[in-house]
């Protein structure tokens, strides 16, 4: 948990465009990625991986890997984040109005529109990764996926999803080497994502 507010700026700094895109052309106060992160810590906790140069360095690398998304979901409404949310939401500390949540919202429900296709149903997700772009191209990012599928193979996941930009031509040929294979097209306000399966042995 001590990690999450390095984890939130890590994203925030790998995919700037998309934040500014979904809050309004403006990076939102940091309380925001964090409050994010911090459900996806709480609900999964063992899907929670970090990569450090050593062990009193600064995080360069995340996953978070769920093997039961619904899990996550269930506990944004019973574990009280969504109220949190909106009261942070209302009283500033968020940093962006209601344009953004609008727009936020009608992508989570495409999202789930597009999960919810039996062809395209998996609990278990590479929910979100990232490397510093210091660090890019080291083998970080595949030493992160190895371990999210080792943590699958252990929760007995049959079935692992995830979604990444079609353009994300490195990240593809990560996802590839691991396994990962095409399995369609969703899209979000930004354009489309593809979305890749993989097979557990």
């Amino acid at each position: 948990m001590a990690d999450i507010p390095a984890i939130a700026a890590l994203f925030t700094e790998s995919f700037k465009a998309s934040v500014l895109h979904h809050c309004g052309g403006k990076v939102p106060k940091p309380q925001a990625m964090r409050d994010v992160f911090a459900l996806v810590y709480e609900a999964e906790p063992k899907a929670a991986f970090v990569v450090r140069l050593s062990r009193d360095s600064s995080v360069v690398g995340y996953c978070f890997a769920p093997a039961l998304l619904t899990r996550l979901w269930i506990r944004a409404v019973l574990g009280g984040h969504v109220f949190k949310w909106f009261w942070r939401w209302i009283t500033g500390q968020y940093g962006f109005s209601f344009q953004p949540v609008k727009v936020i919202l009608l992508n989570k429900v495409a999202f789930l529109r597009s999960a919810a296709a039996p062809t395209k149903a998996a609990n278990a997700r590479i929910l979100s990764i990232a490397v510093a772009k210091s660090f890019r191209g080291q083998g970080i990012a595949g030493e992160l996926i190895a371990v999210a599928l080792t943590y699958f193979r252990s929760a007995g996941v049959r079935r692992a999803r995830l979604e990444v930009r079609p353009d994300n031509i490195a990240a593809v040929k990560v996802y590839k080497k691991h396994g990962f294979v095409d399995g369609g097209l969703t899209y979000d306000s930004q354009g489309p994502w593809l979305i890749m399966f993989k097979e557990m042995e």
